[in-house]
C-alpha cells in the first residue's frame, strides 16, 4: 500500500488539502531563499526518464529550497531488477523519491513497494504537481479555481488528465477541443462521473464553441504525426492557436502551454509572444510549488 504522503494523482488530495498546499506554495514564492533545518538530514531521490529540463531545474530547486539533498538516480524502473527491489533499496536510503516515467504502471508499483512517500512526476496518465503548479499560476491571475472555464485545446493527453481532476473538488469546467477521434477515453471520463465531481468536462470539436466564455486557453504538443506534412497534420490544422483565436476568447484571456512549444505547430510565435500567453510566467511557480509538495512529502 503507497505511502501516505504519496502522491500519484491529484485525486490523492482533498481539496483542503489542494488549498493548503497552494497558500504554502505562495510562501515559498515570496521566501525563495528560506531553507528548513529540520530537513538538512533528509534525502531525497529524482529518478527521471528521458529529458525532464523544466522538471529536473524545478525539484532540483525545490529540494534546495527545503534544505534536503537530492540524490539523482540515472535508472529505468524495471530495467535491471524488479520493481519492488528498488524500492527496498530506496526505502532504507532515502526518505522520499520523485519519479517521472513512460509507464504509470511502473511508478505506481514502485509506491506500492515504497516505505517512503512516492512524488509522480509525470508519466503516461497524469501531470498531477505540473498541473498543481498550472492552477496556481490561474488562481493568482483569476482567483478561486471555482469560477474558472479552462478550454484544452489538443488530444487526450495526461496534462489535460490532470486538468480534469481537478473538477472533483472544485467547481472548475474544463472544455476539450480537439478534432474527432482525439476526445478523453471514455473509461476515464466514467471513472471520474464515479466520484461525482464538483465540476465539469466536456469535450467538443467545435474550437467556436469551447471558446465561447472562456477565462484559459491551455494547449500542448500535437501528437508526432501531426508535426509533418499529411492527413493527420491536416486534421490538426483547424486547433492551431493564433492570436485571431486569442481574440475570439477575449480581451482578458489567459493562454497557457504545456511546453515545449512547436511554433508554427499548435500554436504560432506571434500568439505565444501575445501578451496573454503567461506560460513563461507560470514556469517561474513551478520550483516553489514543487517545494511545498516536496515539504508535504517529508513533513
Amino acid at each position: 500500500m503507497p505511502h501516505a504522503r504519496t502522491l500519484l494523482s491529484l485525486l490523492d488530495l482533498p481539496r483542503t488539502e489542494i488549498e493548503r498546499l497552494w497558500l504554502a506554495s505562495a510562501g515559498w514564492k515570496e521566501q525563495r531563499s528560506r531553507r528548513r533545518e529540520r530537513f538538512a538530514d533528509r534525502r531525497v531521490a529524482t529518478i527521471f526518464d528521458g529529458p525532464a529540463l523544466r522538471t529536473r531545474l524545478a525539484y532540483d530547486t525545490a529540494i534546495d529550497a527545503v534544505g534536503a539533498h537530492r540524490v539523482d538516480l540515472p535508472l529505468v524502473l524495471g530495467e535491471r531488477e524488479p520493481i519492488a527491489d528498488t524500492a527496498a533499496i530506496l526505502s532504507d536510503a532515502v526518505d522520499a523519491v520523485v519519479v517521472r516515467a513512460p509507464e504509470h504502471t511502473d511508478v505506481l508499483a514502485l509506491a506500492e513497494a515504497c516505505q517512503v512517500p512516492v512524488i509522480n512526476a509525470m508519466t503516461d496518465r497524469g501531470h498531477p504537481v505540473e498541473v498543481f503548479s498550472e492552477a496556481f499560476s490561474v488562481l493568482e491571475r483569476r482567483g478561486p479555481i471555482d469560477d474558472v472555464v479552462l478550454t484544452f485545446v489538443g488530444e487526450d493527453s495526461n496534462v489535460l488528465r490532470s486538468w480534469c481532476e481537478l473538477t472533483v473538488g472544485f467547481e472548475l469546467q474544463v472544455r476539450q477541443v480537439c478534432p474527432p477521434g482525439h476526445s478523453l477515453a471514455e473509461d476515464f471520463l466514467d471513472a471520474l462521473d464515479e466520484r461525482r465531481p464538483r465540476g465539469s468536462v466536456t469535450v467538443t470539436h467545435d474550437l467556436t464553441e469551447g471558446l465561447a466564455g472562456t477565462d484559459v486557453v491551455y494547449t500542448d504538443a500535437w501528437p508526432r504525426a501531426a508535426r509533418k506534412p499529411g492527413r493527420r497534420r491536416t486534421t490538426f490544422e483547424p486547433y492551431r492557436i493564433t492570436t485571431d483565436v486569442l481574440d475570439a476568447a477575449g480581451a482578458d484571456v489567459l493562454f497557457m502551454h504545456a511546453m515545449p512549444v512547436h511554433r508554427g505547430d499548435e500554436v504560432t510565435a506571434e500568439a505565444f509572444a501575445d501578451r496573454r500567453c503567461i506560460t513563461l510566467a507560470a514556469k517561474r511557480n513551478l520550483a516553489p510549488t514543487h517545494a511545498a509538495i516536496v515539504e508535504r512529502a517529508l513533513a
